[in-house]
């Protein structure tokens, strides 16, 4: 198996263990006390996007029905979104950096990040180096944070388009990432170049 095989199969297990911790977290009402109202938004989010997939509706009335709903979504997601990028960094960045380079993920790989230049990796580098590598399977951090702002100063016709223009920029930068470390020889994604490091087998 090698090793860009076992980074990306580190990364989906990390995503499983993550994923399953915050969506507890997030479920707990003192947390996050907008949960109900978001499900709630969720739910007739789907709905609609269910009426389009059948086509009942087509593609404008389903944007236009979901101008509010998609608002509200983010709106009343906020403090999941917090929990999930304090959890992001937290386990990427400093979980990984006091457990010697390693994630629960990486830790089942036998892989283990290690620094490009022999330099100890601070906790900024890893911090840093988490940022482009999360872009496409779990959603941007960035998209997070920006779409949380938006939310508060634009209303939901415009909330839309901007938030779209968001998450497309992040996706090209994930994309960008993937394909880096798909084709470079010393297979190296713009995170590990951003921080000066890289991932070997431990």
């Amino acid at each position: 198996m090698s090793i860009t095989s076992k980074r990306f199969s580190a990364y989906l297990l990390d995503i499983f263990f993550i994923y399953l911790l915050l969506s507890l977290i997030t479920s707990i009402k003192f947390i996050n006390p907008t949960y109900d109202k978001f499900i709630d938004s969720y739910e007739k989010y789907s709905e609609v996007v269910e009426r389009y997939t059948n086509k009942e509706i087509s593609l404008n009335e389903m944007q236009e029905l979901n101008k509010d709903n998609y608002y509200n979504v983010t709106k009343y997601s906020i403090s999941s979104n917090i929990v999930i990028v304090v959890g992001i960094f937290l386990y990427f960045g400093v979980f990984q950096k006091y457990n010697h380079g390693q994630t629960l993920g990486k830790k089942i790989m036998k892989l283990r990040v290690t620094s490009n230049d022999e330099n100890e990796i601070s906790i900024w580098k890893y911090l840093l180096r988490t940022l482009p590598m999360y872009f496409v399977l779990i959603g941007s951090v960035i998209s997070f944070l920006i779409n949380s702002i938006l939310v508060f100063v634009l209303d939901s016709s415009n909330y839309m388009m901007a938030s779209s223009i968001v998450t497309y920029f992040s996706l090209g930068i994930g994309i960008i990432d993937v394909v880096m470390l798909l084709i470079r020889k010393d297979k190296r994604g713009l995170h590990d170049i951003l921080a000066n490091t890289k991932v070997e087998f431990e």
